[in-house]
């Protein structure tokens, strides 16, 4: 008996050396002074220079209400993801439809209300095509579910499986990209998490400029190159514009000094909601209208015009590799953004530039051209310039390009979002709720030692031992996997700390029970330990369940509040039956007649 508990006590000790290894650095951020804290929350690598080589670099991190900062809660336009998807497969559907000589008219989208567009009516050029479009196209495509079919239309809906997939995917990739993001931003303690169906939570804490994170998370900056459809000619077609709006047919002069053709329609801002609805069911089905700002913005002119476009996308800002601000200059009068193509998407580029010198070339960013330049020559390097636009001075441009250029090399958002919730958090609170907690932790821990000393004698004193390696063998795990703490994790770990001393109670109740049997201290304790066995397992369990269930559906500090509770539930069960029996085996192996209790 007394070799296990002396191997059993120099195991404990091993494991309690192990947890405050684990521990060191957190004890060592949280002795930070303000300046220096500033500092590592600027730069991931800054807190390596106040360890020792030998210790880890995981440390619990302060959430936003011990810290402060900004609380932001984004949705995710689901029905625009879709929307988005149902146009392009809509593409793909027309490219495979010619490849099979069938021949389409135009292609409609429409949904059952004006955000979910998930449907498309296809109109084929001959009735006596749709029997085959259905057989050959819509079977074989995947993308889509027949519907119906009327004279030479057929309705087709967006998959159900296809679109379950993007909705999932869509607040996925959200979190990856506006983790890039944030990792750029130089914010080293994010916390990201996804909030129900469509929401995505951002707690930045040590940041205190909400409008700066608004914008960078906000944007959604996809990118997709466009060739002009400088030949179309269907505007000139369209009868009874609306009010304010003006057919132009222009032109544009091209490396061989010819003129190309450019007929757009120019209209007010106020009056571009008015041109994209009455532009609907009128364009080609080869075709794909888009906005952009005309004349020169910086002069403060609000007219808009129109450009028509090849329906077909031919690059996005998937394929790039970087982006980088160009500051004005002498040949430049505009700050820019220079971008890079990875192999693949310099290919594309190279050859689209090759074979298409004298036309225009659309950059089409967040669904409005923002130029359409002309090619003059084959562009082999896969490099491309953004110019910003006007209407802002020097400081407020660069400061844009370096947002689009950072935005950009992040990733694209797979659909706009929209602002739900947003708090900032100052550090005055946090400050204040740490030092609430500290005199919390000093009382609460003042009075359970004072009461388990006093009622129970040197086996309450052995409680609290347990309950020491309880507390060291939780922060040990939250510090070794890196976990935030907020005020009610603080919470939960107080509550595992009860809970933890509640089984003690409980076994030192049942070894009670068997010294007024007559039993000697060595059988009382093993009794006592095996009778409260059963209780404490099933206390813990059930309470483990219920953090379980917390953190399924629980969000942000309901979580936190049940990771502490599930690891300081398992770390209570462990060290109050194996740990504190070790201290009291060794008091009674020699065969005492009477135990402090």
């Amino acid at each position: 008996m007394q070799t296990s508990w002396k191997l059993r006590l120099l195991m404990a000790l091993i494991a309690l050396g192990v947890a405050f290894y684990f521990v060191y650095p957190s004890f060592v951020y949280f002795s930070l002074n303000e300046g220096e804290l500033k500092e590592v929350r600027e730069s991931k690598n800054a807190f390596t220079k106040y360890l020792p080589s030998w210790a880890p670099k995981s440390h619990i991190v302060p959430g936003l209400d011990l810290q402060g900062g900004i609380h932001i809660v984004l949705g995710v336009d689901l029905e625009k993801a879709i929307t988005d998807k149902t146009a392009r497969a809509a593409d793909r559907l027309v490219d495979f439809a010619k490849s099979e000589n069938i021949k389409i008219a135009s292609v409609k989208q429409y949904g059952e209300n004006p955000g979910l567009q998930d449907q498309v009516e296809i109109t084929l050029a001959f009735k006596s095509e749709v029997e085959a479009f259905k057989d050959k196209i819509v079977k074989k495509f995947g993308d889509f579910q027949y519907v119906s079919a009327t004279d030479n239309r057929v309705h087709l809906r967006l998959s159900s499986d296809l679109a379950q997939s993007i909705r999932h995917d869509a607040v996925n990739q959200t979190i990856t990209t506006i983790t890039n993001r944030i990792d750029k931003l130089g914010v080293t303690e994010p916390s990201i998490s996804r909030k129900g169906d469509d929401l995505v939570q951002v707690q930045l804490a040590g940041l205190n400029d909400p409008n700066a994170a608004k914008e960078l998370l906000g944007r959604t900056a996809q990118l997709q190159f466009q060739m002009c459809a400088d030949d179309a000619t269907f505007l000139k077609d369209l009868k009874n514009l609306p009010e304010g709006v003006e057919l132009v047919e222009s032109g544009y002069s091209r490396p061989d000094s010819t003129a190309g053709k450019d007929i757009y329609l120019k209209f007010d801002e106020s009056h571009l909601d008015e041109v994209k609805k009455y532009l609907t069911d009128k364009v080609p089905a080869d075709f794909a209208v888009k906005y952009g700002l005309y004349g020169h913005a910086d002069l403060g002119m609000k007219e808009m015009r129109t450009y028509t476009l090849d329906r077909k996308v031919r690059l996005t800002g998937d394929d790039l590799v970087d982006a980088r601000v160009t500051p004005r200059s002498d040949t430049n009068p505009r700050d820019g953004v220079s971008l890079t193509f990875g192999p693949a998407g310099a290919n594309v580029f190279a050859k689209l530039t090759k074979e298409s010198v004298g036309k225009r070339m659309a950059i089409v960013l967040e669904d409005m051209v923002d130029s359409a330049p002309v090619i003059n020559s084959e562009i082999p390097d896969g490099n491309a310039l953004i110019s910003m636009g006007g209407g802002r001075n020097p400081q407020e441009s660069l400061q844009d390009a370096n947002q689009l250029a950072l935005v950009l090399k992040s990733g694209a958002l797979p659909a706009p979002v929209t602002f739900r919730e947003e708090r900032t958090v100052g550090p005055s609170l946090g400050k204040e709720s740490v030092e609430q907690v500290k005199v919390a932790y000093a009382v609460g821990a003042l009075i359970i030692m004072l009461f388990m000393i006093y009622y129970y004698r040197l086996a309450g004193t052995f409680s609290i031992i347990a309950v020491i390696f309880n507390v060291a063998f939780i922060l040990a795990t939250m510090s070794f996997l890196g976990a935030t703490i907020t005020l009610p994790g603080l919470a939960a770990l107080l509550l595992t700390i009860g809970v933890a001393v509640d089984a003690n109670v409980i076994i030192n109740e049942r070894i009670r029970d068997e010294l007024r049997l007559g039993k000697m201290p060595r059988s009382a304790v093993k009794a006592g330990y095996d009778a409260a066995m059963s209780a404490i397992m099933d206390a813990n369990i059930t309470t483990f369940i219920a953090g379980m269930v917390l953190w399924q559906f629980g969000t942000g500090p309901v979580q936190n509040f049940a990771t502490m509770l599930m690891i300081g539930t398992v770390s209570s069960v462990i060290t109050s039956i194996f740990v504190s029996r070790i201290f009291m085996d060794m008091v009674t192996s020699r065969g005492q007649k009477t135990l402090s209790i």
